[in-house]
């Protein structure tokens, strides 16, 4: 083939290919203005911008949408103005598809942690571990034992097991009797179950469920303690409750750690206010007596409002957290930092005098620790606030809030449950990108004096309780009254 008709084939397909560059460019403009739109309505719909925030965003985002277009579609033929709008067109359609799915993740996640859920509790048919009976049916004719169970469960076992239910006293007496092979079963709540466990040495390795029934109490979401808040009253309380399972947050359960968020928006200050599980406190829908502790086994609005018959205060918001959510927390996170003042061994995790970095497991287990202190509950409320501090210092600090979001939120995702709605949520959130700053975190503590008593739950039998030192509840109310009236 001769040079010149090589040039002019040359020539030929270099026509060729550049009548086609236009239409890869219009590909490529159409790509990017679908992926710009859904960004662009994924962050409206979420709702959690400033005005002004979305305005700028708004005119930036114009003005580039313009200029990537004008570049890809000027030119027949292929230059330097195509080549750089391509690449500031594929650099900003991917930064948008991620921030399209943070967003769309974050939606998913406050839908879950606020939408209207039930409260449950579980029932249990226990029978001796190495017991012939395997299921319901094998106790038909049989007598069950059971203590305080409610009547939609009670049906539920009668009919499964066609056996007939024995009330006792106490629960003491159900769980001693089957230990002592008096029984041949027991019926019997989550909460009870963990109790008889720690009542009598290896209760639960002894013996085993062949049932399980579900008892709906309420909805959680929906209740009495909403719509007292406004975020833009720029101070709020908010309950933290940790319950003492693993799993299903909605279970209703003991509740071990009882704190009190006392959150000023304008002084950005957070004050913790901690009360012992064992405080003796009024029920504040039965009126009785009881440990705090045992008001979750009720549902998580009994517990709020006796904490606000206690401390004289409202109660806007509240969370439910329990074992797996520390944590599957930190252990997403990664080790966080806490202080102990005591070296000790638990479980494999080893704390010393002073700063420790602790895996999940370990901060979980410092966070439940009373054993080892002369104070007790008193002492274990401290190594709460420590872990607390601990995960909130490590996410302000750290850069994987951004990088590993989508993690931390699904470490958390059912792991997690507050009466917030979503309205305070973005409101809470479009107040604190106005003013970023960050938060002091304060902390204090009602005490009291140990004492054996007769409980509402568990009328039969003496529980260790602790009464509140009336000095030190005055002090609390006078320290939250302060913080949430600082302007």
């Amino acid at each position: 083939m001769g040079k010149g008709k090589r040039m002019k084939e040359d020539k030929k397909s270099m026509k060729s290919g550049n009548k086609k560059t236009p239409l890869l460019f219009k590909l490529i403009t159409l790509a990017y203005l679908v992926i710009t739109i859904i960004f662009f309505v994924s962050i409206i719909k979420m709702n959690m911008l400033p005005g002004k925030y979305v305005l700028i965003f708004s005119l930036v985002e114009l003005i580039l949408t313009i200029l990537v277009t004008l570049g890809l579609w000027k030119p027949k033929k292929l230059c330097k103005t195509n080549v750089i709008c391509t690449i500031i067109a594929i650099i900003l359609s991917v930064v948008y598809i991620f921030a399209t799915n943070y967003a769309n993740v974050t939606m998913k996640f406050l839908k879950n942690m606020v939408k209207e859920a039930l409260e449950t509790e579980e029932y249990y048919v226990v029978v001796q571990k190495n017991s012939q009976y395997n299921k319901p049916i094998d106790l038909k004719g049989k007598e069950i034992l059971m203590f305080k169970i409610e009547e939609d469960v009670k049906k539920d076992i009668i009919d499964k097991a066609k056996a007939t239910l024995v009330e006792k006293e106490s629960l003491s007496e159900v769980g001693s009797n089957l230990i002592e092979g008096y029984a041949d079963a027991i019926a019997v709540s989550s909460s009870q179950y963990d109790m008889l466990d720690e009542e009598i040495k290896d209760f639960k390795a002894n013996t085993k469920i062949i049932h399980t029934s579900t008892h709906v109490i309420k909805t959680a979401s929906i209740d009495d303690t909403q719509s007292k808040y406004n975020v833009e009253g720029k101070a709020f309380n908010i309950y933290i409750t940790g319950i003492d399972t693993s799993g299903n947050i909605s279970n209703v359960a003991r509740s071990d750690a009882n704190i009190i968020a006392t959150v000023n928006l304008n002084t950005h200050e957070i004050l913790l206010t901690s009360i012992p599980r064992d405080y003796y406190v009024t029920l504040h829908r039965y009126g009785a007596k009881d440990k705090l502790t045992h008001s979750g086994i009720y549902g998580v609005n009994e517990t709020v409002t006796t904490v606000e018959d206690l401390l004289d205060i409202d109660i806007n918001y509240y969370v439910r957290v329990n074992f797996t959510t520390v944590e599957s927390l930190v252990n997403t996170i990664g080790p966080i930092e806490i202080y102990s003042d005591k070296a000790m061994s638990l479980d494999g995790c080893k704390y010393v005098v002073g700063t420790n970095t602790v895996n999940g497991k370990c901060a979980l287990r410092f966070a439940r620790e009373r054993h080892s202190y002369v104070e007790g509950d008193n002492h274990r409320i401290k190594n709460q606030q420590e872990v607390i501090k601990g995960i909130f210092n490590k996410l302000s600090k750290s850069a994987m809030v951004v990088t590993d979001y989508t993690s931390i939120l699904d470490s958390l995702d059912g792991k997690f449950a507050t009466n917030m709605d979503m309205k305070d949520i973005t409101a809470f959130i479009k107040y604190e990108l106005e003013d970023i700053t960050k938060y002091e975190i304060l902390d204090t503590q009602v005490t009291g004096t140990g004492s054996m008593e007769l409980t509402y739950s568990y009328p039969h039998q003496k529980l260790y309780v602790m009464f509140p030192s009336e000095q030190s509840v005055e002090s609390a109310k006078e320290y939250i009254n302060k913080i949430s009236n600082e302007k």
